[in-house]
């Protein structure tokens, strides 16, 4: 019987160990990327920058640093060996595309007005996989995660813009606002994260090789966008009334934080999807809403307001979820 007990005693122990190590693997990959987003609300609140500060840096990492990051890191796809990538947009792209179906079908029967009915569509299919996602797969993986990241971004990128702007002209509240395919197609071509993915796509085709002058500098605000994005995030949070909202919010919350993830982990870890694979899956399915979809709602004739709290509400509970699927993925041996 001693014997007995002390072997469950070392298993016990060991289990305890393990789980606390996925813990604190969880924890790490997690808590910086919650910390730049509370260093920047901070910053907010306290009164070291201001309104119109943030909205020229966001200007500058949307228009600049993002394009250049999509540069660099889809460039770089072609020089190593990504055997998997295919399959893995593949997937991604069509698992995107059932969320928006099954949103398209299941939201209007609940959501009485037009413009709403678009606002939460798009905060329940569009993840921040390139603010939130980048830096939270090369946390768990370093640079190679980034550039499967970069990969699937390159393809999803512009599924994202073309399905917004169909959806939110059809679903407008603003006739002048209606679906164009002449102005869809200019706006895509002056997108700035498109032609950074255009780019990458064509240089790493072609093998153009660019000067270390000009590489380097271009590697280092590739590394630097996602953590000042985050920061900006961070200030550009307000946390204001929720009025008539609070169901649609906490629905669309739900929905792209558990609902959306958890069925997607359902369908892929029985395909075979482990590690790198499965953390950008992930972080594609599980990430908040993008920050720019509330200002495309705007703009487009939708609800403007009510995008802009799925986006807070979706970034501040993440946190949590996000933690609470590595760590149970990490337990069970599927991020290793």
């Amino acid at each position: 019987m001693p014997a007995i007990w002390r072997l469950e005693q070392k298993i016990r122990n060991n289990t305890d160990i393990l789980c606390m190590d996925d813990f604190i693997f969880s924890l790490n990959v997690v808590a910086p990327l919650f910390l730049l987003i509370a260093a920047g609300y901070a910053m907010r609140q306290f009164n070291f920058v201001s309104d119109r500060f943030l909205t020229e840096a966001t200007r500058i990492v949307f228009k600049f640093m993002f394009p250049l990051m999509m540069f660099h890191n889809i460039r770089k796809i072609f020089h190593g060996d990504f055997s998997n990538a295919s399959l893995l947009i593949f997937v991604g792209v069509t698992g995107v595309s059932i969320v928006i179906l099954v949103s398209l079908c299941i939201v209007p029967l609940f959501v009485k007005g037009n413009g709403q009915r678009g606002s939460m569509i798009q905060g329940i299919y569009r993840s921040n996989l390139l603010i939130y996602g980048m830096p939270l797969a090369t946390g768990m993986y370093g640079q190679d995660a980034a550039y499967f990241v970069a990969a699937l971004l390159g393809i999803i990128t512009p599924l994202y813009n073309i399905v917004a702007v169909i959806l939110l002209s059809a679903f407008s509240e603003t006739r002048a606002k209606r679906f164009s395919v002449k102005q869809m197609a200019a706006d895509l071509a002056r997108n700035p994260l498109i032609i950074g993915c255009v780019a990458g796509f064509l240089f790493g085709a072609l093998r153009i090789d660019v000067p270390t002058a000009i590489n380097k500098p271009i590697g280092d605000i590739s590394e630097m966008a996602p953590l000042l994005a985050l920061i900006l995030m961070g200030g550009e949070f307000r946390f204001g009334k929720l009025n008539n909202n609070l169901w649609k919010v906490f629905s669309a919350t739900a929905a792209r934080l558990i609902i959306v993830p958890l069925a997607a982990m359902i369908i892929f870890i029985p395909m075979g999807f482990r590690a790198i694979e499965l953390s950008v899956l992930l972080c594609l399915f599980a990430t908040p809403t993008a920050v720019t979809s509330y200002i495309m709602a705007g703009n487009m004739g939708c609800d403007g307001e009510l995008s802009g709290q799925i986006v807070v509400m979706t970034t501040a509970v993440s946190s949590i979820s996000i933690f609470l699927f590595i760590f149970v993925l990490k337990s069970m041996g599927l991020l290793c």
